[in-house]
């Protein structure tokens, strides 16, 4: 029987609006696979639709969701 796969998330900040919003993905990479560097995306503010580059896992482009996060601040990880 296969395990369920996790999210993992990453939050971020808006530049232009400030927004909080956090990007989910599948990172599922196993063995050789996870020696492959990360993959930089294209993801669009969820409030304000301005477009900015993260990292994810290679592969884990295909399982991206953006979500907007209300209410509490968010601490940005780096490479913002």
């Amino acid at each position: 029987m296969q395990t369920p796969r996790s999210r993992k998330s990453d939050p971020h900040r808006c530049l232009a609006c400030g927004a909080s919003f956090e990007v989910t993905y599948v990172d599922d990479r196993a063995g050789e696979r996870a020696l492959l560097p990360m993959a930089g995306v294209d993801v669009a503010c969820p409030h304000c639709g301005r477009v900015r580059s993260v990292s994810v896992p290679a592969g884990a482009d295909r399982t991206l969701a953006v979500e907007l996060v209300e209410g509490l601040e968010t601490d940005e990880g780096g490479g913002g």
